[in-house]
């Protein structure tokens, strides 16, 4: 998954150093949301170590974000 900026070590800065605000916030369930900053390519993500999920976003699918 290296090419799409999902890696691991990657995720874990943009999570650190991107606000609730600032995420893009798509949802994967009632308790996982993308944490990933708004308009980020590749692959949707959350949680941390092995607990870590990857989605993609259905294309005929609109975007739920928390508010």
């Amino acid at each position: 998954m290296s090419g799409d900026g999902s890696s691991d070590s990657l995720l874990d800065l943009e999570f650190a150093y991107t606000s609730y605000w600032d995420s893009c916030r798509d949802l994967y369930s009632p308790y996982y949301f993308c944490r990933r900053p708004i308009g980020h390519e590749g692959v949707h993500a959350a949680g941390f170590g092995s607990g870590r999920l990857r989605w993609q976003h259905e294309p005929n699918h609109p975007p739920h974000m928390l508010s």
